[in-house]
């Protein structure tokens, strides 16, 4: 049995156990129970059970963990939850809850609703939340949060430790200590240890770094997703244009990113959505919900591409030689022609995207994916050669198929690349380059790369 079955398991039995628990009204031993568990792994269960016991559930909970809890859940499951408790223990709960993932489900809140919240809220907490929702939901200052320790560059050493005793508990990270002017303007950072092993009377001026990776509220949050990856940091800083400290960038939520875009990026590139992903996820989900779900995140690429592969058969309905007794077996080479130039181009195209991701690439890399696509044309040239040759013994035939390969390879993999890189260059998202995009284009150019080369070689025959 392997790790992810063993978990299954683990999994089918804390739920059976909660469920007796509950049944039983045996709130001392259910809460025991939950206490030994993470709260992932409760959170789980709880999308297993029915309204009643998940509410009985959550309100046993620690109100540490009922929060953490919360900070995990969707929208939906946030405001089931939320409705149904009590508006002492909901004030206690919303106070212990991170901001940034407070604001990013209020967000998605009606307005009404996210007003009845904020209202649970302390006046410096409400202003703070406030202020992450202005951000686009896609930027730095849209994933940032607020609890972050900053202290003025004229304290001493000792003073700044007594400060952070004060305010570690509101931080989402206290390894960092973020350093700033009289006019809270980023000046500096220091880590934790350098902060404790310093003299007390030391001024943390002469303490910190002035060597700081950060970036802008307004900036594109893939940009934070990047730093954070190159220099291995635990947080990065956001500041405003007048380089005023405005938040930070956890870890945890660069992560979290990181797996938002890249299934964003594979659904773009499949050709469907995120909407139909979220229909597709759901612990319960509604088959016909499903199915509509699918059919309108599919159907315009596959329009595209039916509108494409028309337009390939209209080119081939004029490719009068193939009309011809003498060459019609050129019409068995065209799936491997042509299917052999989207297979490189798509390739060429996921590779440059995922690139891009992590670095800016320029027009270079075109020439070099051209590169690729002319070794290997020339191998899989050489290969159609020879097996073709067993079964066919003409060698223009041969000739125009091998050509027509090698040539559809280097122009694959060359659009394959261009695309992506152009449309980074135009400042939009390349992902949007989705597969069945990619192919139907590719299956255009072959099957005039194709043309062209029949054209060119059997001539004669006109």
């Amino acid at each position: 049995m392997d790790c992810m079955d063993r978990k299954e398991d683990a999994s089918k039995d804390l739920l059976s156990e909660v469920k007796i628990l509950i049944e039983n009204n045996k709130i001392l031993d259910l809460r025991e129970l939950l206490e030994e568990y993470h709260i992932i792994d409760i959170f789980d269960i709880m999308e297993h059970l029915d309204e009643d016991m998940k509410i009985k559930l959550f309100e046993v909970l620690p109100i540490d963990m009922a929060a953490s809890i919360l900070e995990e859940s969707d929208v939906e499951f946030f405001s089931a939850i939320i409705s149904k408790i009590d508006i002492d223990h909901k004030r206690n709960i919303l106070e212990l809850m991170s901001l940034d993932d407070m604001a990013d489900i209020l967000s998605q809140l009606e307005e009404d609703e996210r007003e009845e919240i904020m209202e649970l809220l302390s006046q410096e907490d409400a202003d703070d939340v406030k202020e992450l929702l202005f951000y686009e939901e896609e930027s730095s200052g849209g994933i940032m949060t607020t609890g972050y320790i900053a202290i003025n560059k004229h304290v001493t050493a000792k003073e700044a430790i007594e400060h952070m005793r004060e305010n570690a508990e509101d931080a989402e990270t206290i390894y960092y200590i973020y350093v700033v002017d009289n006019e809270d303007r980023l000046v500096g950072v220091l880590s934790l240890r350098e902060l404790i092993t310093s003299r007390d009377a030391t001024i943390v001026e002469d303490l910190m770094s002035e060597n700081i990776i950060s970036v802008y509220v307004d900036e594109d949050r893939e940009e934070a997703v990047r730093l954070v990856s190159k220099y291995n940091l635990i947080a990065i800083p956001v500041i405003d244009r007048q380089q005023k400290l405005k938040g930070i960038i956890t870890v945890d939520d660069i992560i979290d990113v990181m797996e938002e875009e890249a299934t964003e990026d594979m659904y773009k590139f499949a050709g469907t959505s995120e909407h139909e992903r979220e229909a597709v996820e759901k612990v319960n989900p509604n088959p016909k919900e499903q199915i509509i779900s699918s059919v309108r995140a599919r159907i315009p690429w596959l329009i595209i591409t039916l509108i494409g592969g028309l337009l390939s058969t209209l080119i081939l309905s004029n490719l009068d030689f193939i009309m011809n007794p003498t060459y019609d077996v050129l019409v068995f080479f065209i799936p491997v022609v042509i299917g052999m130039g989207g297979n490189i181009g798509t390739q060429s195209s996921a590779l440059t995207v995922m690139a891009l991701s992590n670095k800016d690439l320029d027009f270079n890399s075109v020439v070099r994916e051209g590169i690729v696509g002319f070794i290997i044309g020339i191998l899989c040239s050489i290969i159609i050669i020879l097996v073709a040759f067993i079964f066919i013994k003409d060698i223009s035939i041969i000739l125009v198929v091998s050509i027509s390969l090698f040539i559809n390879m280097i122009v694959g993999s060359m659009i394959g690349a261009f695309m992506p890189v152009l449309l980074k260059k135009l400042d939009v998202d390349p992902s949007i380059i989705s597969a069945p995009l990619i192919s139907t284009v590719l299956d255009i150019t072959g099957v005039i790369v194709y043309f062209i080369t029949i054209t060119l070689l059997l001539s004669k025959i006109v």
